[in-house]
């Protein structure tokens, strides 16, 4: 696949609802009564691992298009290599730049990935918000 330079709305659109749909179905879980503890156990899991299914509908886009300053798509590029290639641990190399002060996630280099709720909630925001700015052609 070559890389590229746009995506079309409705690749996003798809996306955010199937993003949205393993996220209810998660809450789900909790309004039924899931063990809380239980929870507490599987949340990380579930919320790292989702930014692999994240990553995956947009993952030839060019770095042309999205430059190697700190934003949320190329944060998600780095969670994704650290979780493929270094075994959940976060590391920034020298290509992305990263800023944790204004991070999406507040991921801190060398430690263990384990995202939160919240933590995956404001970089798929932010990674929704990048594609559609920068990827998505106004029609």
């Amino acid at each position: 696949m070559l890389g590229r330079k746009t995506f079309e709305q409705r690749e996003v659109d798809q996306a955010k609802t199937m993003i949205a749909a393993l996220v209810a179905g998660r809450e789900t879980l909790a309004e039924a009564g899931a063990d809380p503890a239980a929870l507490a156990v599987v949340d990380p899991e579930f919320f790292t691992g989702l930014t692999l299914v994240l990553d995956r509908p947009f993952v030839h886009r060019v770095r042309s298009v999205l430059g190697k300053g700190p934003g949320a798509l190329n944060e998600l590029e780095l969670i994704v290599a650290s979780i493929l290639d270094r075994d959940r641990v976060f590391t920034v190399g020298t290509v992305l730049q990263y800023a944790e002060r204004t991070s999406f996630t507040g991921l801190v280099p060398g430690e263990t990935i384990r995202l939160s709720a919240e933590q995956f909630e404001r970089l798929a925001v932010g990674v929704f918000a990048e594609l559609e700015e920068l990827f998505v052609e106004a029609v």
